[in-house]
């Protein structure tokens, strides 16, 4: 296992694709938290792409996030496993200065 820790500060209105499991690995995602620079309130969409099930999974769907304040959605005792080629994508909305950082267990896959 190697941990891996991956910041983006988000280009507002725009799908930011924060991390990407690399081919002959999965990734146990244990952290992510959304920070809002923003001088008024904005919302936030959080996705993990399942590329074995070719399907978007809603994370947090324009969750409101105050003015200057952190939103943790993946903390503390919860994770989630993505496998190779999973990607977790934020989209901020217009007008917002908002920035993710998430934190990623990463194992080799065992391939039969």
């Amino acid at each position: 296992m190697r941990p891996v820790s991956v910041g983006k500060n988000l280009t507002a209105a725009t799908a930011t694709t924060l991390y990407t499991v690399p081919t002959g690995y999965y990734a146990k995602c244990t952290y992510l938290n959304v920070t809002n620079s923003s001088v008024l309130a904005k919302t936030i969409s959080l996705s993990w792409y399942d590329v074995s099930l070719s399907a978007t999974i809603p994370l947090a769907a324009d969750f409101s996030v105050l003015s200057k304040v952190n939103f943790a959605p993946l903390s503390g005792t919860q994770y989630f496993v993505m496998e190779e080629g999973d990607y977790i994508i934020a989209t901020s909305e217009a007008g917002a200065t908002m920035s993710i950082v998430g934190t990623f267990e990463i194992n080799g896959a065992q391939r039969t």
